[in-house]
């Protein structure tokens, strides 16, 4: 599917580094169908041409008119100046990638004034090592062949679900943002393993083998997490009273909160950039 397509990233950022590293890991896409525009640092352009291969690009109508894929991948707030560049040189046999936070399918159709197939994603950081979960759903006029090769390409960096766009902004909150709440788990564990006397160099392996431990388990078990859970907490043993420590604290109620806020940020962002191009128009 993805062999002799070719590649045009609107943005080099992490993530733009990250899919290209995930598309070359293919072996069918070479470096020189990938070309990529940034907005003004030429010094990343420079490294990853430098680095991967990639072809960097100064006139992105040029680029865009003759790519298979575009992809999306700059910063939110520079949504409506990029479907400006774009426009005239989009046509409605090309697939448009989008991984900005909080933009719907909608304002990107809308924008370049066409048809055009158009899918939203929403990886998390953890793209730059393979293993993201991602989040994909499809625009109005996107059809299942379009979004099998969206669903394919996210396929390289890890994890895919599809889903409608309706839930895109609770998969930020709870993907996408979800590496950070795991290193916050992680920061607070290893504080807690000092404060019970182990120096920190030794508590972060512990730590982190402990986290993909329990991942694996969760993975190659298939067992719901309460009943692992369940299956370590002896009554009255050692889990059991770190466990009553956690429902103290409402734990479980600070992580939904957690999720249902980061929800709404998202939300909030794709309304505030929207109003905002109302604003100067």
């Amino acid at each position: 599917m993805l062999e002799g397509k070719t590649f045009f990233f609107v943005g080099a950022g992490n993530i733009c580094e990250s899919m290209v590293k995930g598309l070359l890991s293919t072996g069918t896409v070479r470096p020189g169908d990938i070309r990529v525009s940034n907005r003004s640092n030429q010094e990343r352009l420079n490294f990853l041409r430098n680095y991967y291969g990639i072809v960097p690009v100064d006139n992105k109508k040029s680029a865009a008119g003759e790519a298979d894929v575009i992809i999306l991948a700059m910063k939110p707030q520079d949504i409506y100046s990029a479907l400006q560049e774009l426009t005239g040189a989009v046509k409605e046999n090309q697939l448009i990638i989008s991984v900005l936070a909080g933009i719907p399918t909608s304002l990107i159709e809308d924008g370049l004034g066409l048809a055009v197939p158009v899918v939203r994603a929403m990886p998390n950081t953890s793209c730059a090592v393979l293993e993201s979960a991602t989040g994909l759903c499809a625009g109005r006029y996107t059809n299942q062949d379009q979004l099998g090769l969206a669903a394919e390409i996210f396929r390289k960096m890890g994890e895919v679900v599809i889903l409608e766009e309706t839930l895109l902004d609770a998969v930020t909150g709870l993907s996408g943002s979800g590496p950070a709440y795991i290193y916050y788990l992680v920061e607070a564990l290893e504080k807690a393993g000092e404060n019970a006397g182990i120096p920190r160099e030794l508590a972060r392996p512990l730590v982190l083998k402990t986290l993909v431990g329990a991942a694996k388990m969760l993975l190659e078990t298939g067992e719901p997490p309460e009943v692992l859970r369940q299956q370590v907490t002896s009554p009255n043993g050692t889990t059991m009273a770190g466990i009553n420590e956690l429902n103290k604290g409402n734990f479980q109620g600070v992580i939904r909160r957690a999720v249902l806020r980061a929800t709404q940020r998202s939300r909030e962002l794709g309304r505030i950039i929207v109003e905002k191009q109302c604003a100067q128009q």
